[in-house]
């Protein structure tokens, strides 16, 4: 198997010679709102890929702000990848890998519209047989606010967050067990408007589920934190001859389950590299090698604030001790008191497209 990631700023993928367009399996990609435009929009159209664009504020690291899946076999082979449709997903994929995207609007209630998506991605796992599950990408609009379902469902009156939460563990209960017992790595950040929109990346190699030691399983939160626990792990290892890659969680200031430093954005920001280091040990106990550091990898980091960013920017170069690979972005996190989230990918990244 072989996966590559690129970071490179938008619309740079549109330039690119075929041979960049044939690699690609999809891409995120973070731009500056514009006016009148939506939060998200899928661009798979007009690049003939996977490939989300989502409209908040870049703060800092514009260069590096859209994330794209490039296939090795592709490159090796110049073997075109295949494009997909499937209901309201569009994907792409070779003999390994599967790219994906599927965006909802609301209707009704976000429980509904989570359990609708989370239902069609499981469904095109059967069917095409892609068994695992590597990655998870949510975002969605007002993810602290209290929304009300129409239906006056269960999930009435609760934080939308919770009843994304509800949506997604409905859906994977809905499956049989080899979908039901996978914690794939995931992040759920809110955006200022539109739909639900959903990345993913699966295989047909079984990845290892990673947990935090300082934190509490995820799927194992208390009750307190709504009716159905969230449905991740702290990150996913893909362990391969060609490849080792470590896609890790959105983290934040949280140990066991409570959340710390509440209106302290410096020393959240501190907590959560302490548990970016704890994972990334767990990963290479797991490994048996000291494959992983803070010092070779991409971050992409949350900010609820603006205004805290250059607080945020030098923790982190401090703590770590040198330069980062950051984009910077603003968005709401899953907690209304934490200040800002940090996922990261580590393992065979790529600078800049112009090296293959």
């Amino acid at each position: 198997m072989g996966i590559k990631t690129a970071y490179m700023p938008y619309p740079g993928m549109n330039q690119k010679p075929q041979l960049w367009k044939d690699s690609v399996l999809g891409a995120i990609s973070f731009c500056e709102p514009v006016l009148g435009s939506s939060s998200v929009t899928n661009s798979a159209e007009a690049t003939e890929m996977p490939v989300v664009e989502l409209y908040a504020p870049i703060l800092a690291g514009a260069d590096i702000s859209t994330e794209v899946w490039l296939s090795n076999l592709a490159l090796s082979s110049r073997k075109p990848l295949k494009n997909g449709v499937q209901e309201a997903i569009q994907y792409r994929f070779n003999d390994e890998l599967l790219f994906g995207v599927i965006s909802l609007p609301e209707l009704g209630s976000l429980q509904n519209t989570t359990e609708s998506a989370y239902r069609q991605i499981f469904a095109l796992m059967q069917d095409l047989d892609y068994p695992y599950i590597y990655r998870f990408w949510n975002y969605m609009a007002d993810i602290n606010g209290v929304s009300h379902d129409i239906n006056q469902g269960v999930g009435d009156g609760l934080e939308r967050y919770r009843q994304f939460n509800m949506g997604r563990k409905d859906a994977f209960l809905a499956f049989d067990s080899d979908i039901e017992n996978q914690l794939p790595a995931a992040c759920a950040l809110g955006l200022a408007d539109g739909p639900l929109v959903i990345s993913f990346l699966l295989g047909r190699k079984a990845p290892i589920a990673i947990q935090n030691p300082r934190q509490i399983n995820a799927h194992e939160y208390p009750t307190e934190y709504g009716p159905r626990t969230p449905s991740f792990s702290r990150a996913t290892l893909l362990h391969t001859d060609q490849n080792k890659i470590l896609f890790i969680s959105g983290t934040a200031s949280i140990v066991g389950h409570v959340t710390l430093h509440p209106e302290d954005v410096i020393a959240q920001t501190r907590e959560t590299l302490v548990n970016l280091e704890a994972v990334i040990a767990e990963a290479n106990r797991t490994l048996g090698e000291q494959t992983f550091n803070l010092h070779h990898i991409y971050f992409r980091v949350y900010v609820r604030y603006a205004e805290d960013l250059s607080l945020v920017q030098d923790e982190m170069v401090r703590y770590i001790g040198g330069p980062i690979k950051a984009v910077f972005i603003q968005a709401d996190i899953c907690r209304q008191e934490l200040l800002l989230e940090i996922e990261a990918t580590a393992g065979n990244l790529l600078e800049n497209i112009s090296t293959l």
